[in-house]
């Protein structure tokens, strides 16, 4: 039977109780706890085990469905939809997957950076104007600086790494590029966490990061596909080793 939301629940008193279903439901689903074709209770069994309105079990599925996740059906009830037809760019459904570190999760991420950020990385070699080649700086002395403070520094090495790969996706210049960044932010960010935990990681993509940085500001395109790949690829090592260690 699924277990009531407690009063307190993960998101604090700030998010509506609405805001709390969806969360606890849509994570339950994301994890497989509630399966593929798998049936929620009704409106009814719902609202009395969350102790919510049902007006609230009501909304919370109807938000779900927009994100691909269930599918209500009149007299029939709702039931949970395969993956294959979830909204895999819709930000709150990113963040489930993400707080899961899910490995599939993590190697699709990295597949489509490395579809992504090299092409950025040759476009910004020739786009980039000054005040973002400055950001771009400051974005990895962030880094550098906070990097020698791991792990307690994780919240703002991981900020600083964040801010230099969406810099660099707005510095090609090219509106679509630079959307599909905003897209992928909250990817991005678990993806990132997960690579400054990975034993060596740090330290292995640093440098690959500094050599991105020195092709964009020297308006060198090949340099810089060939950095920025590098630390993709780079970074992809750490994770997966990190993954499937004993």
């Amino acid at each position: 039977m699924i277990q009531p939301v407690k009063p307190e629940g993960p998101l604090g008193r700030h998010r509506t109780m609405h805001g709390q279903v969806v969360e606890w439901l849509g994570r339950r689903i994301v994890s497989g706890e509630l399966g593929d074709g798998s049936q929620l209770p009704n409106e009814a069994e719902l609202a009395a085990q969350l102790k919510v309105s049902r007006g609230g079990i009501r909304e919370a599925v109807k938000a779900l469905a927009a994100k691909g996740l269930v599918e209500p059906r009149p007299r029939l009830g709702t039931r949970v939809l395969p993956r294959s037809e979830w909204n895999l760019m819709d930000s709150e459904v990113i963040i489930w997957r993400g707080h899961r570190a899910d490995p599939q999760f993590l190697t699709e991420l990295f597949e489509l950076r490395l579809m992504v950020e090299p092409g950025a990385a040759v476009l910004a070699a020739d786009r980039a104007t000054a005040d973002q080649l400055t950001a771009l700086e400051s974005a990895y002395q962030g880094m550098a600086e906070h990097a020698e403070g791991l792990p307690d520094s994780e919240p703002q090495f991981v900020e600083a790494d964040l801010a230099f790969h969406l810099t660099l996706l707005r510095a090609s210049g090219n509106q679509l590029v630079e959307h599909l960044g905003r897209l992928l932010e909250p990817s991005l960010h678990h993806g990132l966490e997960a690579s400054s935990h990975a034993p060596g990681g740090v330290a292995a993509t640093l440098p690959h990061h500094k050599a991105v940085l020195a092709a964009v500001r020297a308006h060198n395109a090949r340099n810089a596909e060939r950095a920025m790949r590098k630390l993709i690829e780079t970074t992809a090592s750490a994770v997966t080793a990190m993954l499937h260690a004993p």
